[in-house]
């Protein structure tokens, strides 16, 4: 049988009101628990937000923090003429360079044919070195040999193309390429009715032949034209030959002009990638402040080193306000950052070169200080950031620090993403076993106000009934 209700009918009172209110109130421990639950969420994106700066703070850190990105050299030449050149954390030096040989791989050029796709090579064998390559129908053709070569390329080290020449016949070309100018081959052939009685293998030869270059007179050889590890973190380019300044003459070799090659310091890269790490460290410190932009600048200094990536708007920095973890994180990054580095470089702390630290947290870069330190210490800078051989530089340490901090599976957000899920998995328990509870105690507080509106239906019956009788009594003993 279905419920009955009577909705205040009997009574007048506003039941479902009434039970609205009263379930509210018996609702109070779930919404308790799912304020808890939108309390945790937002916590945990807050600490997401931390890192999330973090990981921009590693990633400035990181590149501050290994001795080849932070000795940012480039090299500069008397000419580009002969060679060029690029700087891969080089050391400063002076060299100079002369090209006295170009690298080349061989090339040979048969005679020309008719058709690169006709019959027209006969039957026999075509030898590259001691492996030869059968000529028969299924290959003879400029095409078939090319690609019967080029099956072999890994054995031979030769490949096969086609030039076309363009004149009006013996216009097809099939062209021999050895892969490096390490290799040097020889070929032989045997070829009965072929349209050319001899392919004339010599008609166009470039032997194979190594680089030579002389850097401060030291002989270097290479395959290639391009010379890397023999200057130390330089790349080396050969464009073309020195020019001769005085020809050989009976035993005495002919003099080639030198070009001069200089690794310097590239401040400026260097500056830059200072400046990123300030910001990206400031950002933290001011989200850690609650979100507000701060900015500090003396005289001296014309580096805006504030973020402007967060407002009060969209920080929720807020809510971890007090917080043992972040307070955790900041101490170390400012212990870390203070630290000083006992190495063979005259710099040992950052204020030293202009960074540091101000009362609110942040780093106020000078950028005239560390100007001056780039430009008469740089080799100390770099010792200072990044360390020498056993001894971890300032941002070596705090890089150490950072990727523990944004662990993936340690890190700080990696233990509260982990918390977070354990939290939430025993509130919904608690939840879920409540919920059904909440469903009996409507049921029974419904059934209690039925109870009354029949007991005051039934009550407001008899009222109305003796009030009847008693009318009737009235007229009675009144003769109506």
């Amino acid at each position: 049988m279905a419920e009955i209700s009577f909705g205040g009918l009997a009574t007048g009172l506003p039941t479902e009101d009434l039970v609205k209110s009263l379930m509210a109130i018996e609702r109070k421990p779930i919404d308790r628990l799912e304020a808890k639950k939108e309390s945790e969420s937002i916590r945990l994106k807050a600490y997401a937000q931390l890192n999330s700066k973090l990981g921009s703070l590693r990633d400035a850190a990181r590149d501050l923090s290994v001795t080849s990105r932070v000795r940012t050299t480039k090299v500069q030449l008397s000419s580009e003429e002969a060679i060029s050149g690029t700087s891969n954390g080089a050391g400063i030096g002076s060299y100079n360079v002369a090209v006295t040989q170009l690298a080349q791989v061989q090339k040979t050029v048969t005679s020309g044919f008719d058709s690169d796709s006709a019959a027209v090579l006969g039957t026999g064998y075509f030898a590259i070195g001691d492996l030869a390559v059968v000529v028969d129908s299924s290959n003879n053709s400029l095409q078939g040999l090319a690609a019967s070569i080029n099956s072999l390329t890994d054995k031979t080290g030769v490949t096969a193309s086609i030039i076309n020449d363009g004149k009006d016949g013996g216009n097809y070309h099939l062209v021999l390429t050895g892969k490096d100018a390490a290799t040097s081959f020889n070929l032989t052939y045997d070829l009965r009715n072929a349209q050319n009685a001899a392919i004339d293998l010599d008609e166009t030869v470039r032997p194979a032949q190594k680089a030579i270059a002389y850097i401060d007179g030291i002989e270097v050889v290479s395959n290639s034209n391009t010379l890397t590890g023999v200057i130390s973190g330089v790349t080396l380019n050969l464009n073309k030959v020195s020019e001769i300044i005085t020809p050989a003459t009976g035993d005495d070799p002919p003099v080639y002009a030198t070009t001069n090659l200089n690794v310097v310091a590239d401040t400026e890269a260097l500056k830059e990638k200072i400046s990123t790490f300030v910001s990206s460290y400031n950002a933290v410190m001011e989200w850690i402040a609650s979100g507000y932009e701060v900015k500090t600048e003396t005289a001296d200094d014309t580096t805006d080193t504030t973020s402007d990536t967060d407002t009060k708007e969209d920080s929720l920095a807020d809510y971890l306000r007090g917080d043992a973890t972040v307070n955790d994180v900041k101490r170390k990054l400012q212990s870390t950052l203070s630290e000083a580095v006992a190495g063979s470089g005259t710099l040992q702390i950052l204020s030293e070169i202009g960074l540091s630290t101000q009362a609110d947290g942040t780093l106020l870069q000078n950028s005239a200080k560390l100007e001056t330190a780039l430009q008469s210490k740089f080799d100390d800078v770099v010792k200072l950031l990044a360390g020498e051989e056993a001894i971890d530089g300032v941002m070596k340490k705090f890089n150490t620090q950072l990727l523990e901090i944004t662990s993936s599976t340690e890190g700080m957000y990696a233990t509260k993403r982990d918390r977070y899920d354990s939290v939430v998995e025993n509130l919904d328990l608690q939840i879920a076993q409540k919920e059904p509870m909440m469903e009996k105690i409507e049921a029974r507080i419904r059934a209690q106000f039925n109870a009354m509106e029949l007991l005051v239906s039934s009550l407001n019956s008899q009222s109305s009934y003796l009030t009847q009788q008693m009318d009737m009594l009235s007229n009675l003993s009144t003769g109506k």
